[in-house]
């Protein structure tokens, strides 16, 4: 009987064996060898791949501006989200010991004492009773089932790693829109000040021409209105600084008020577009897709640990205690011997095996269920690659397109200068009215705007393509100490 249990041990030992785990998650969609947008030449055969240069995450380095890298490390030390985000891996780390503590032995210690009497025919029975124990109760991971299962929670932990990075990246970028929107509000309050500054000339040439009966009032209407509604674009332009400067206050972590160093701050001159290097660099430069594979990776362990919850589980006990028992014998007819007294250790060890024989299909549901989430998770997985890919794409195109508008937005510029120093002076010369005058004024401040938009929407671009394209994060922004 023994060498039958031993055989059927045996064959379940080699059928729990049977699952195979995954080392390393292939991308569930095909990659690229190059963008469509980009320079990159593909690798020859043969050759180091250059998946394995992955850039610095530290972007903003390339960007110039000393003020920019402060802000961002700050935002990255005392930013709200950030910190949270810190606090989840924390989290994802405790967890993972939580789940690693089924593989320890289990050690307690139990103590109990009491009193009572027994009543019987002869007499009566009074006692006292202290017990002591140490219980030792170990698991022997025979499938490895604990084991798959701390592997899942340490994977779920280093992929909380790769989110915090990737919201590292995030708060980044979105410090650095918040900073360069503030110093494009002062660039742009500057430009709609010198607006309102030749319209007024433009005013008084109106109103001196009108003295002089040379043009109607209607011009000179039309001018004031022109100048009340510049006037209008100041306010809302000088209200962009505010807000800007209170959006850049909250991500430093802050309430609103503070005083940045942007007076005198310039745009960045961004240079030619950076080498995207191959696509397939993205999926070991972005957190975020690491991060998705990891989560997979994760899930494939809890369907082994699944597969290993079906079958036989062993676990040995040992208990080693301490009985102290004080009685006393009473009754009419017994003489009186006092308390008597014992005590001595004892111990007890055994092993329990249990086997699920049945369980309403709860077994074989959960390991359909770990199965379905993995296949949901491949899906996810898949699906961030793809939009990472679409991310460099949509920035490589529209940093291109945006480079080409800016130059026709500079001869726009250009063009209305011309004309209106040309109506202004026929319009001078009293060849015509003001009205070609008013049209030029408004065209040429209008495109001089919109120039101002988009060389602020170039940074963007170029902000957003290092968002896309990801990379390293140094350890040095790693978990922040509290101020």
């Amino acid at each position: 009987m023994p060498r039958k249990i031993l055989v059927a041990l045996i064959a379940v030992s080699v059928f729990g064996c049977n699952y195979k785990k995954a080392t390393e998650i292939p991308a569930p969609v095909a990659v690229p060898e190059t963008y469509t947008e980009g320079d990159e030449q593909a690798p020859h055969p043969g050759t180091k791949s250059d998946v394995e240069q992955i850039r610095d995450a530290r972007w903003w380095r390339h960007m110039g501006d000393p003020t920019l890298s402060a802000l961002i490390e700050e935002a990255l030390r005392r930013n709200q989200t950030v910190r949270a985000g810190w606090a989840r891996v924390r989290q994802s780390k405790y967890i993972a010991n939580q789940v690693r503590a089924a593989q320890m032995p289990q050690v307690g210690l139990t103590g109990e004492y009491g009193v009572g009497k027994t009543i019987q025919p002869f007499g009566d029975v009074r006692f006292q009773t202290a017990t002591g124990s140490a219980p030792v109760s170990y698991e022997v991971d025979l499938f490895a089932r604990r084991a798959r299962e701390h592997q899942g929670a340490k994977l779920d932990a280093t992929a909380a790693r790769f989110d915090q990075d990737a919201l590292a990246i995030s708060i980044s970028a979105e410090v650095a829109e918040a900073w360069f929107d503030s110093i494009n509000a002062r660039i742009e309050v500057a430009v709609v000040a010198q607006q309102l500054d030749t319209d007024l000339r433009f005013l008084e040439l109106v109103e001196l021409r009108y003295r002089e009966g040379l043009n109607s009032a209607v011009d000179v209407h039309q001018q004031r209105q022109r100048v009340a509604g510049q006037r209008a674009l100041l306010a809302l332009s000088q209200g962009r600084i505010d807000l800007t400067d209170q959006r850049l206050s909250v991500l430093l972590g802050e309430a609103p008020g503070r005083q940045f160093p942007v007076e005198d701050k310039t745009l960045p001159d961004i240079g030619p577009t950076p080498d995207a290097q191959v696509p397939a660099v993205l999926l070991k430069g972005r957190p975020d897709i690491r991060a998705a594979q990891t989560r997979v990776e994760a899930e494939d362990r809890r369907v082994a640990a699944a597969i290993g919850a079906r079958l036989p589980q062993v676990v040995i006990d040992f208990t080693p205690s301490y009985t102290w028992l004080n009685s006393k014998i009473t009754g009419d007819e017994i003489p009186d011997q006092g308390f008597q007294t014992t005590n001595g250790f004892t111990w007890r060890a055994g092993a329990r095996m249990s086997v699920p024989i049945f369980d309403g299909l709860l077994g074989r549901s959960q390991i359909n269920t770990e199965r379905a989430i993995v296949a949901e998770l491949v899906e996810r997985y898949a699906e961030t690659i793809l939009t990472a890919l679409s991310e460099v794409e949509g920035a490589l195109v529209l940093e291109r397109q945006e480079r080409l508008r800016i130059q026709y937005l500079e001869d726009e510029f250009r063009l209305a200068g011309i004309t209106l120093d040309a109506t202004r002076d026929r319009y001078r010369a009293g060849l015509s009215d003001f009205l070609p005058v008013l049209t030029a004024l408004a065209t040429r401040q209008i495109s001089e705007l919109q120039l101002v938009a988009a060389r602020r929407q170039l940074v963007s671009y170029r902000v957003q393509l290092y968002r896309a394209l990801g990379g390293a994060w140094p350890e040095e922004f790693g978990e922040p100490e509290d101020d």
